[in-house]
């Protein structure tokens, strides 16, 4: 299990540049891109192109989306009314060549060696309801099974890690930047919360890209909420 576990480790450290995560701000919601995790070493804030914003949801207590006004732009600051806020940014394309890493396509470089297309997520919760307890996207999500406001530290918790609302079985999953294992065959794992202050669970998936533009697509997700 050990040396599993190790393994994993590597393989996130691989493929989990950075740290994508929302803090409440004077009234607000703001997104932040850098290092926040021991494990990764770099700066802490990374500014971030205002188009590397692809989506933002929210929603009520209920699980319903709800119309949220925002503006493009570093940083992003969302209105602090919503009970769970749901960001999608994507950096684009991705092709390692022999002269290094290029923010381009696979059939946009000469002589390609590896390609990927790069998608992160993350969620913040500050409110919680039975009705939250499903995923409410369809990208890949996180979703807590417990009271997010009940919780202490040194209580072990169960989440479910998703993908177009269906579990996802195998999926490395971390704690504040540690690989605390997989999920089982229903897209659970257990994690006990050992720290207050900002919580971090994140989750990676990788899909087959069409061979042209992408060899593969990578999908990493984050669950935020502060644990007081």
């Amino acid at each position: 299990m050990k040396k599993l576990v190790i393994l994993l480790a590597i393989s996130w450290s691989m493929i989990y540049a950075h740290d994508l995560w929302i803090v409440p701000e004077n009234n607000a919601y703001v997104l932040h891109y850098g290092h926040i995790t021991s494990s990764h070493k770099g700066k802490k804030q990374i500014e971030y192109k205002a188009n590397d914003i692809k989506n933002v949801l929210a929603f009520d207590k209920d699980g319903k989306e709800v119309n949220l006004s925002y503006k493009k732009a570093y940083p992003l600051r969302i209105d602090s009314g919503p009970s769970a806020v749901f960001v999608v940014f994507s950096t684009g394309y991705w092709t390692k060549t022999i002269e290094g890493e290029k923010n381009l396509p696979k059939d946009s470089v000469e002589m390609p060696i590896k390609s990927w297309l790069s998608y992160e997520y993350v969620k913040y919760m500050n409110a919680w309801d039975n009705k939250l307890k499903r995923p409410l996207t369809e990208y890949l999500e996180i979703t807590p099974l417990f009271d997010i406001n009940k919780v202490k530290r040194g209580d072990k918790v169960s989440f479910l890690i998703t993908y177009h609302k269906k579990p996802l079985s195998n999926v490395v999953v971390a704690y504040n930047g540690k690989v605390r294992g997989t999920t089982d065959k229903d897209g659970k794992i257990n994690i006990r919360i050992m720290e207050n202050g900002l919580q971090l669970i994140q989750a990676t998936y990788k899909e087959k890209g069409d061979g042209k533009k992408t060899d593969e697509i990578i999908h990493t997700s984050t669950l935020d909420w502060e644990l007081r």
